[in-house]
């Protein structure tokens, strides 16, 4: 076996920029399987983790998307009657895109403003680094006063304590009363990048999130949308212009778009192995002309036809071996390095990376066929008398 695999590279390193090319094309068609697979795994993984820390029972009430805001007002109302659960919370995003400055120093143009109430730290699953939560009167009061994410903080403040200190946003100064414990973030967002202050009155197309134990999640839901359509006054049996949006239903979602970009991924290493298996064929029939004197020779010597279709069987398979190692290694490099830059973790999709070699593989034993079976049948004589 050893001096099978000898003889394949002495015969593929004759024609080093036809094989070069051959395993460019397949670790293209591998690279793109196998990183796209990595960075999908990655951050569906991580996406994934966040729904589990929040839990089954956790859902949101928002209006759809041709019906009538939901203000400030309605959610406050519903928040404020509705008992059956563990935590409630009415927020929403006054400003997406906002720039906070302090002290001559700004951020970004990439703060979120999150208007919200006490109960949105409980019903998200966040923590404190340092200071505390708004208090009754501060929400009640829509107080001048804000909770920061830790990029905010340290693009701010560096390592110096930001309790106590003032920010301006939006048009408007707050002071900070708390740190948000670090979470991470895909894509350089979420609450790290984003600061939380008491919702107006004024606030228009808000939501209501609440956090129930998942046992009870079933009658808590009922129950929410009975209360929401009443505060909503909608006429009895009327359709709800509010949906109910459960963080289960968002990993399923999930799963659905990763299916999707799987697919997405196969499709283009498929037709990235379709142009190897072309390349491949036609360097290995180039290959079978030019060693034409050679194969004579070694049928002349007494090698036998099966033997001589195996060798280039065999170079065929080793041109996509090569070409799966390179792909692997590129595709491992850039799918993490692409999960690395969204804040993600390191993975390595074992069955993809099997699915590819064998991918590969059969595509290289397919595109060899027809050059070894020319070559096997090559008449000795002829071969030596044609050159």
């Amino acid at each position: 076996m050893r001096d099978f695999f000898r003889f394949a590279l002495d015969s593929l390193s004759t024609n080093r920029r036809r094989v070069l090319l051959t395993v460019a094309i397949i670790a293209v068609g591998v690279a793109s399987l196998v990183g796209i697979e990595t960075a999908v795994g990655v951050l569906t993984d991580r996406v994934a983790g966040s729904f589990d820390r929040l839990g089954a029972g956790l859902f949101t009430i928002r209006p759809k998307e041709d019906a009538s805001p939901l203000d400030a007002r309605q959610a406050a109302a519903f928040a404020a009657a509705f008992r059956q659960a563990e935590a409630v919370s009415c927020w929403c995003i006054s400003q997406k895109a906002a720039m906070v400055r302090s002290g001559g120093k700004a951020t970004d143009p990439v703060v979120e403003i999150v208007a919200t109430d006490a109960g949105y730290l409980a019903c998200q699953d966040l923590s404190l680094a340092s200071g505390r939560n708004f208090s009754p009167y501060e929400v009640e009061q829509h107080a001048k006063v804000a909770l920061i994410g830790d990029n905010v903080r340290r693009r701010l403040f560096g390592d110096s304590d930001a309790i106590g200190k003032e920010i301006t946003a939006a048009g408007a100064r707050y002071r900070v009363i708390g740190v948000l414990q670090r979470q991470g973030a895909l894509f350089g967002t979420g609450i790290d990048s984003g600061i939380l202050c008491p919702m107006e009155t004024t606030e228009s197309s808000c939501s209501v999130t609440v956090r129930t134990a998942p046992a009870a999640a079933g009658a808590t839901l009922s129950e929410a949308g009975r209360l929401m359509a009443a505060i909503r006054r909608l006429p009895p049996g009327a359709a709800p212009d509010f949906e109910i949006v459960q963080a289960d239903s968002a990993q399923a979602t999930l799963a659905s778009l990763r299916a999707k970009l799987s697919l997405v991924a196969l499709a283009i290493g498929l037709i990235t192995m379709l142009g190897a298996a072309v390349g491949l064929m036609n360097s290995m029939l180039v290959s079978v002309k030019e060693r034409t004197r050679e194969i004579g020779t070694r049928r002349a010597l007494g090698a036998k036809a099966h033997a001589i279709a195996r060798q280039f069987l065999g170079e065929a398979l080793l041109i996509g071996l090569l070409g799966s190692a390179a792909g692997i290694l590129l595709g491992l490099l850039l799918g993490n390095l692409v999960a690395l830059a969204l804040d993600g973790g390191f993975s390595i999709p074992w069955g993809w990376i099997t699915a590819a070699v064998l991918l590969a593989s059969a595509v290289s034993l397919a595109s060899g066929l027809l050059p070894a079976r020319r070559a096997a049948r090559l008449d000795p004589i002829e071969a030596l008398r044609s050159l």
